[in-house]
């Protein structure tokens, strides 16, 4: 992780934002988040980051509040999985949800993608919904 710079994405950065959404390859259909919303969306994030290496962004996270949920999205370029990077960016996203006093955190994920609910568990996320019409698990995580 030394030659990696993580950075909170902003109205002047967000050119970061876009190049990694472009760059996402076949994970895009996993990661549908910018699918249904602008990329301005993220005026309603508490947090936006991406991780960077050689000036590419190859990691994302944010933590979300709609209504009285924060939801938490992850995703990494498919070439970055298996190395560490997700730990790392759940990591960052929980470490802010404690700085900043969040007692539970949602999120949702396709029921195939194994690696990324094998991933929330360790983190002690739960299941706690699953809807088969689109075969996706809900889990949430109790800070408190």
């Amino acid at each position: 992780m030394d030659d990696v710079r993580i950075i909170r994405i902003t109205d002047e950065n967000i050119f970061y934002l876009k190049e990694f959404i472009e760059n996402l390859a076949e994970n895009s259909k996993k990661f549908r988040y910018y699918a249904s919303r602008p990329f301005s969306f993220i005026k309603n994030h508490l947090v936006t980051v991406v991780f960077l290496k050689n000036e590419k962004p190859f990691a994302y996270g944010h933590l979300d509040k709609e209504k009285d949920k924060v939801w938490l999205g992850i995703a990494l370029i498919p070439s970055y999985t298996g190395k560490g990077y997700g730990k790392k960016m759940m990591d960052v996203l929980i470490n802010y949800a404690n700085e900043n006093d969040l007692k539970k955190i949602n999120l949702s994920v396709d029921a195939d993608n194994l690696k990324a609910i094998s991933l929330y568990r360790k983190f002690g996320f739960i299941e706690k919904e699953k809807n088969t019409d689109k075969n996706i698990l809900f889990f949430n995580l109790n800070l408190d």
